[in-house]
């Protein structure tokens, strides 16, 4: 008996010593594609860093991230916990359908800061409004929201609905509420993915024929609705799968507007000019989305090369958003020929400026990206 727990106790010993010896000899990894995110790079080692606690604790953060084999762990640790009936994993739910959505709970939602971007484009829109160009705002549910059937039981979420309900009433007619269309659009097809907090091409086509619809027309929009498209990829992994690297969630797909990606057109992002939005090398990476202009810029300015009489009878539409926008506008050029896309995370200009050259501004946020972010749109607001 004796012999067997020397055994036990020599095996773990070892095992220990291997993974110590082992995570210190190989190379650090800057990049993690398997996670899309950079890891923690070794700490310099100060008196006062010491003293006051911070090296050891990014140490820790480091040893954490270069373990070797770290990708396996993080597998199997989800593989376990997935076996064991865990449905909540480093902020992510699993479904039922092998789908997974963010987990976004009162803490994590800061209902100060979201009134506060309520406010910011309420006085914009005045703005706007004052110079006789019209403002649509269009908050994008979450998924968790939007497939909240499939959610686990004890699944806990912030406030979704009194969300929306404050937008309605700050917004009024401004607002473009597209959650019936996404609920009801879902039984045909996916519109959120099942590995990534986006939509799909689906739910992004859907989520412009209800903007197409309020600024064009119903023919328009139906137009939209029914339009051809074309997948690009069906190898996808977004970020859940990132942060639990569960293989039983499978792939995803990328679709987008047949016309867009055919049709010529001229976009700069920039200062650098392209001839086309879509950046096909990163079909080959981890961050596929990035397909959509090659990721997020401060600004970008798309025009559809159509004829000179159809690009001046369209009006020229403004866009002020977050991701959520990239995968919309392919499905907009047919109606809106000329768009400028702005990402307030990016742009440090003043945005009612740039307001005052367009017909039309279309606010595109996720609404958990309203309480995250701080909305600058002009040089008077804070």
């Amino acid at each position: 008996m004796k012999k067997k727990s020397y055994i036990l106790i020599y095996a773990a010993a070892a095992f220990i010593i291997f993974l110590s010896i082992g995570t210190l000899l190989i190379p650090d990894v800057v990049f993690s594609p398997d996670e899309n995110r950079y890891l923690t790079e070794k700490p310099d080692f100060t008196v006062k860093r010491v003293l006051d606690g911070t090296f050891e604790r990014k140490y820790e953060e480091y040893l954490s991230d270069q373990i070797i084999g770290r990708n396996r762990w993080v597998e199997a640790k989800s593989l376990t916990e997935a076996a064991l009936g865990i449905n909540d994993i480093n902020g992510v739910y699993l479904c039922t359908g092998g789908r997974a959505v963010e987990r976004i709970t009162e803490n994590d939602f800061d209902w100060s800061n979201y009134e506060k971007n309520l406010q910011r484009i309420e006085d914009f829109t005045e703005i706007c409004t004052e110079q006789e160009i019209n403002v649509h705002i269009m908050p994008v549910p979450t998924g968790a929201y939007v497939y909240r059937e499939f959610l686990p039981d004890n699944a806990i979420m912030f406030d979704e609905g009194k969300a929306f309900s404050q937008a309605a009433d700050a917004f009024g007619s401004n607002m473009i509420d597209i959650r019936n269309s996404l609920m009801a659009g879902k039984h045909g097809g996916d519109v959120f993915f099942k590995t990534d907090h986006h939509w799909t091409g689906r739910g992004a086509r859907l989520a412009a024929a209800e903007f197409i619809g309020t600024a064009v027309n119903k023919a328009a929009a139906e137009k939209v609705r029914s339009c051809d498209t074309e997948i690009i990829s069906s190898e996808f992994k977004g970020t859940l799968y990132s942060k639990v690297l569960l293989k039983t969630l499978g792939t995803d797909i990328i679709e987008t507007s047949a016309y867009a990606r055919k049709a010529d057109m001229k976009v700069e992002i920039e200062g650098e000019e392209y001839d086309s939005l879509y950046f096909d090398e990163n079909l080959n990476k981890k961050d596929k989305y990035a397909v959509y202009f090659g990721g997020n810029y401060g600004l970008v300015k798309i025009r559809a090369t159509a004829g000179e009489k159809e690009r001046k009878e369209s009006e020229k539409l403004l866009i002020v958003k977050d991701s959520f926008a990239n995968s919309m506008v392919p499905f907009l050029l047919n109606d809106f020929p000329e768009i400028t896309m702005v990402d307030t995370r990016f742009y440090r200009g003043d945005i009612s400026r740039i307001a005052e050259e367009y017909d039309r501004v279309l606010f595109v946020y996720s609404v958990n990206n309203l309480s995250e972010e701080k909305i600058v749109l002009t040089g008077s607001l804070s």
